[in-house]
């Protein structure tokens, strides 16, 4: 017995053919799938990480307010009247504050948590500033010279909280 070799190749043709259109078929819907269950889990993320993040945004607000200097110098008030302690009470405030919400930036991007970093910084440079001029001379007149002097400027810490209230506009 013989086989036909045209024949053979007639018959396995439209099977390897309907094979290949069937592979290719089921190998789209799955990756279809794939792409809807990778969605669904980063829309199911974001549903739940948005609150985290709005939080980690409101406490950063509310660290660039604290540590603003002028609320910083009316709140702390100098337990005694040596200019270099109350700085040094002032900065110690303003690393407490700081350290109390870190962790809150991994839901942050670099760019704002460089602005809060660096409104932190302007911050302790300020009250360095103040403690070198030479006509204060006690605590009180840190503070009031300081209240005085950084008044009516524009603050790294509201260039900090513009980004702050950028990028959550960004999230709506």
């Amino acid at each position: 017995m013989t086989v036909d070799f045209n024949l053979i190749l007639l018959v396995i043709a439209p099977c390897v053919f309907i094979g290949l259109i069937s592979y290719f078929s089921i190998q789209s819907m799955l990756k279809k799938e794939l792409l809807n269950q990778k969605y669904q889990l980063l829309k199911s993320n974001q549903k739940e990480g948005l609150p985290l993040k709005l939080q980690a945004y409101e406490r950063f607000t509310l660290l660039l307010d604290r540590i603003s200097l002028n609320k910083l110098l009316v709140r702390v008030s100098p337990v005694d009247e040596s200019k270099e302690a109350y700085k040094h009470l002032l900065i110690a405030t303003i690393d407490q504050e700081f350290e109390h919400n870190t962790t809150q930036q991994i839901y942050i991007s670099d760019d704002c948590w460089n602005a809060i970093v660096s409104a932190k910084s302007t911050v302790i440079s300020q009250l360095h500033q103040l403690g070198t001029i030479e006509a204060i001379t006690n605590a009180n007149t840190l503070r009031e010279e300081g209240l005085k002097k950084y008044a009516s400027t524009s603050s790294a810490n509201q260039i900090a909280q513009s980004f702050i209230r950028s990028e959550v506009s960004e999230l709506f």
